[in-house]
């Protein structure tokens, strides 16, 4: 098993980094599609409401594409990896656990309308900024193996 958790922690470690670029560029993405809408250039032209041209729009659908793989099979797959690594510091064992919950909600509060839907950039920010700790934090950090090898080459005198 302790094969296993070394695997899952190396997996995680870059699993980690790849989703703080992938949000970098879900927010770009985000920024693209909301400044491309049409009927942000042309407002008048819209008669069914600002919510009903954005959820139909199709500048958007990049944005919706990607966030879909991160939400659901990519923090389906984080929180795997994040189970069989079993970090043994207790912060990073627990962020690493909520962070693919945070990852689901994200989508949840995209659906939720206006109010709460404002949530949906505000926890794409804490999502950014905890798996930026994560990732910072299990680059830091020395394999096992290399900490076991300093171990048993200290001289007891």
């Amino acid at each position: 098993m302790a094969g296993v958790r070394r695997g899952a922690r190396s997996v995680m470690k870059w699993f980690a980094a790849l989703y703080v670029v992938a949000i970098v560029v879900q927010v770009f993405l985000a920024g693209e599609g909301i400044f491309g809408l049409n009927n942000i250039k042309h407002a008048d032209d819209c008669d069914k409401g600002v919510a009903h041209c954005i959820a139909n729009s199709k500048p958007l659908d990049a944005h919706r594409g990607l966030g879909f793989f991160l939400t659901m099979p990519g923090a389906l797959l984080f929180l795997i990896v994040a189970l069989l690594a079993w970090h043994p510091t207790s912060r990073i064992r627990v962020v690493s656990i909520i962070l693919p919950f945070l990852a689901f909600f994200q989508m949840i509060l995209a659906g939720l309308g206006r109010w709460a839907g404002g949530l949906h950039p505000v926890n794409a920010i804490l999502l950014l900024g905890l798996f930026g700790w994560l990732a910072y934090r299990l680059r830091e950090e020395q394999p096992e193996e290399a900490v076991a090898t300093e171990l048993a080459t200290v001289p007891t005198g």
